[in-house]
């Protein structure tokens, strides 16, 4: 591969990275409630994802799945209803942020674990067909037969550092300097209105896959 086609694919997958959806959600979200570290660890957990996702293509085993409609209808229902429940995890949090029940603050702390950021970073991946869809169309077009295995096996690489490296920049600026403190006045506001957004984007996956069946 050519070092033109090295920026080239960079670029795209950054942009990939960069556009907005429930992975910024996420990591905007453990930033501000769990502080810098949360939203590092669910940013590793994510490039981690990602990273799988482009050795799958790498490794052909993305092309196979996404002929197998059973598995596609399984992950795009299992991701709907992961981010139903982190929306309903955010509203929660948000709604009780503005009471003094310290039952519910323990609850909401347990629940930014850092475990719990390592999964759902890992999750919010692992569940979105989209992202398969992504590498498939996009991230493929950079690799061809002639390439020897180390090249595709650094490419996919890359995706996974550069995907990682993003969110771990939104994590950092979101946690520190005035940017973070202003943010962090609004946490519970912010919090209720993510999850709203994963509710709504959850319900539009769920009604496209009825649609289907009709």
């Amino acid at each position: 591969m050519s070092d033109v086609s090295w920026v080239l694919l960079a670029a795209t997958l950054l942009a990939g990275a960069a556009s907005p959806g429930p992975s910024l959600a996420l990591v905007l979200r453990g930033s501000l409630l769990g502080g810098q570290s949360a939203g590092l660890v669910i940013a590793l957990a994510h490039g981690i994802g990602v990273w799988l996702y482009a050795m799958a293509v790498v490794l052909g085993v993305a092309t196979v799945l996404l002929h197998i409609d059973w598995i596609m209808l399984m992950v795009q229902v299992l991701g709907a209803v992961f981010l139903c429940y982190l929306g309903t995890m955010m509203i929660r949090s948000g709604v009780a942020s503005r009471t003094e029940d310290e039952q519910v603050s323990q609850i909401d702390s347990a629940a930014l674990s850092l475990w719990r950021c390592a999964k759902d970073g890992f999750l919010i991946v692992f569940l979105n067909p989209k992202i398969m869809i992504f590498f498939l169309a996009v991230f493929s077009q950079f690799l061809t037969p002639e390439q020897p295995l180390l090249t595709q096996l650094t490419a996919a690489a890359l995706a996974g550092v550069i995907d990682g490296l993003w969110y771990a920049l939104v994590a950092v600026l979101v946690s520190v300097g005035r940017f973070g403190e202003r943010l962090q006045r609004y946490a519970a506001p912010i919090d209720v209105f993510f999850g709203v957004i994963l509710w709504a984007i959850s319900l539009t996956i769920l009604a496209g896959q009825f649609l289907l069946f009709d």
